[in-house]
């Protein structure tokens, strides 16, 4: 009975082990394959809740978990307040925004196992950028993936690649080659987030470089913030000059604005603008409750024949308003505006006080969030980054998993009081 009861405990830490390594790169080259990674993970926590193996500890609940377990229900409760509101209540509408909540059970399991079941993931987000990276072939002009569009390729490379370059000496001082593979995802997911176009995105690299400074840095001076600027204009430079899709899609860029101030609204950038107008004229007229999930693409035909917005403008805001905010806070009022900035902020609050601790991987591991966290906004600024399951599932599991090494039972009562 003994040897069974180890042979569980084996078999559970492996098991999650072996998904943390898979799930970024099932995420981009696996149909479904981010919601089946999530799903066999939760059938392992439910498995460890009804029968726990000896050498995992008891859940203790922490104080803080209780406003992090709030902020994950919360996109939840909007959706059902408002759609309590419009009187419609499909329920396709929860299915991505339960991908939050379901996180916390794979928190729960995932901060009690032994750290080495956690260090994979210094291996998962190179390996998936480089595999990206390989796989990625023409799509129409623009490098993809079939699974994912080409903008959500592109931000996740990116911030596959950043995550790379951040988790160096994470659990210690990496070998060489190890070091080498994290540096070469990092190439791998610039590149391929360059060859993909999606220019949005790239607002997220002056982030990422500030973040790599100021903690390498561990102050912010006037110095450290000339120093972050003048990077920011030199890589910018070296990839305008060296990198033809970032070349081409910053002359699209300025070719748009030139055309919008012309008169012709209807450019990428033109209708980005009119869908926003769009979304704050909604909110205006409907701030408490929204107009329902569904709501927004029903607005479209009336703000059209009303001169408020193009044709053009009205089709494509039949499928996303290209704000994360803009949109949640259109469909769910200003519930969904809280619940957003909570699903954001509130692990990147925890993620921020873990950056405090006197424990290199625990201090790393906050590091990581905030570069993952802050990815996530800056691509909700010009894209519904979160509006497909695939996407609540990755951004869910990879706060839980990062948070799971934050808050790991071996290193203590982690992370530090600040």
């Amino acid at each position: 009975m003994e040897a069974a009861h180890s042979r569980y405990f084996v078999f559970v830490e492996k098991a999650a082990a072996l998904l943390l390594l898979i799930y970024p790169t099932f995420m981009l080259v696996v149909k479904h394959g981010m919601n089946g990674v999530f799903l066999f993970m939760l059938l392992l926590a439910f498995a460890v809740w009804v029968v726990r193996p000896p050498g995992i500890s008891a859940v203790v609940w922490r104080r803080e978990w209780t406003i992090y377990a709030l902020a994950m229900v919360a996109m939840s409760v909007a959706i059902l307040a408002s759609q309590t509101a419009n009187h419609s209540n499909t329920v396709r509408f929860h299915d991505a925004a339960t991908r939050y909540w379901l996180s916390i059970p794979v928190l729960l399991l995932l901060h009690r196992l032994r750290p080495n079941a956690l260090t994979v993931l210094q291996f998962a987000f190179p390996a998936a950028a480089i595999i990206g990276f390989f796989l990625a072939k023409n799509m129409g002009g623009r490098s993809g993936v079939v699974t994912l569009d080409v903008i959500r390729f592109g931000n996740f490379e990116l911030l596959l690649g950043a995550m790379s370059l951040l988790s160096i000496d994470w659990f210690g001082r990496d070998s060489f080659l190890l070091r080498a593979l994290k540096i070469l995802g990092f190439a791998a997911g610039l590149t391929a987030s360059l060859a993909s176009g999606s220019r949005g995105g790239w607002l997220a690299i002056p982030v990422f470089a500030a973040i790599f400074i100021y903690f390498r840095t561990s102050k912010i001076s006037p110095r450290v913030v000339l120093s972050a600027i003048a990077g920011t204009v030199l890589i910018t430079a070296l990839l305008y000059t060296a990198s033809p899709p970032f070349h081409q899609r910053v002359n699209e860029l300025a070719s748009d604005v030139a055309e919008f101030n012309k008169g012709n609204p209807d450019t990428s950038t033109g209708i980005r603008w009119q869908l926003y107008k769009a979304a704050v004229d909604v909110i205006s007229r409907h701030p408490f409750f929204g107009v329902g999930p569904a709501g927004f693409a029903l607005e479209m035909e009336p703000m059209m024949k009303a001169g408020k917005i193009t044709p053009a403008a009205a089709g494509l805001g039949l499928g996303e308003v290209h704000n994360d905010i803009l949109c949640k806070t259109a469909g769910m009022g200003v519930f969904g505006l809280i619940a957003m900035l909570a699903i954001y902020f509130v692990p990147f609050g925890l993620f921020w006080r873990s950056t405090k601790s006197a424990f290199g991987p625990v201090k790393r591991a906050g590091q990581l969030g905030i570069t993952f966290v802050s990815g996530i906004i800056v691509f909700g600024l010009t894209a519904e980054c979160l509006n497909l399951t695939l996407a609540t599932a990755f951004y869910g599991f990879t706060v839980a998993a990062l948070l799971a090494v934050c808050y790991n039972t071996h290193y203590g009562e982690q992370p530090a009081n600040p």
